[in-house]
């Protein structure tokens, strides 16, 4: 192929990555920017408060295909400005930094974007009713707080323990038991940050601080395993029917 039309093949792919992912960056920063001017969610996290929905700044459903074409083009971008190294030596070096300023950029706005997610008796939703995954709290094993970054995550402190003050907490992860459900399929955000471990990540952009929202999860699930755990002992025969004929009168059984 000749040099100038693999060269114009490079900036065309190039221009899609930028305009794709770069126009994401935006949109991201834009959404970020209005939420924060918006009122905050309700305080009460509780299970005493009924159903708990809590907003989160996401991106419109118009910039989810062109994130997903920039992401497409990146790496046939830059395997060809690579490519024509040899006849066009500056391309390589203007991809390059073109990709790592824009990708730092992206990683940073997307952590003020999120997904809906609503506290039920039963368990949690996270995302849109139609899209959305659905976690019960009883097949949930482990809550834990974390900061991540662009590129890695810490463990939130326990009571008692050093707090960085520059690693303030704002996602939370959980642990399914995985005897009872498969787990989804991890992201390659989660794999980057280091808590593998775990299989699911909520990010919290609801305009509440991320230890009253691990608090809340808490006692949501600690409730549901009170209403869900077994009685401690079998009834007795003819008990069950008195505790029945008790409830419909009214009264106690003897």
């Amino acid at each position: 192929m000749d040099a100038r039309v693999l060269l114009l093949v490079t900036v065309a792919f190039l221009a899609v990555y930028v305009i794709g992912v770069g126009g994401t960056t935006a949109a991201a920063i834009r959404v970020a920017e209005t939420w924060r001017r918006r009122g905050r969610n309700p305080t009460d996290l509780g299970p005493l408060a009924g159903e708990v929905v809590l907003k989160a700044p996401t991106l419109p459903r118009a910039m989810q295909a062109l994130r997903i074409a920039g992401w497409v083009a990146f790496p046939i971008a830059l395997a060809l400005a690579l490519y024509v190294t040899r006849d066009y030596p500056w391309v390589a070096p203007v991809t390059v930094v073109v990709m790592v300023a824009l990708n730092a950029f992206y990683f940073t706005a997307m952590q003020g974007i999120g997904e809906n997610l609503t506290l039920r008796a039963d368990g949690f939703q996270l995302g849109s009713p139609a899209t959305g995954h659905a976690v019960r709290w009883v097949h949930v094993t482990e809550l834990l707080g974390a900061h991540v970054g662009a590129f890695r995550g810490t463990r939130m402190s326990e009571p008692g323990e050093w707090q960085d003050p520059k690693s303030i907490p704002n996602v939370i992860f959980y642990r399914l038991n995985r005897a009872l459900v498969k787990p989804r399929r991890k992201t390659l955000a989660q794999r980057w940050n280091g808590l593998t471990y775990y299989d699911g990540i909520i990010r919290n952009a609801f305009g509440v601080t991320t230890e009253s929202l691990l608090r809340a999860m808490r006692e949501w699930q600690r409730q549901a395993l009170e209403a869900e755990a077994p009685p401690l002992r079998r009834p007795k025969p003819g008990e069950k029917d008195q505790r029945r004929l008790g409830k419909e009168d009214g009264c106690r059984p003897e």
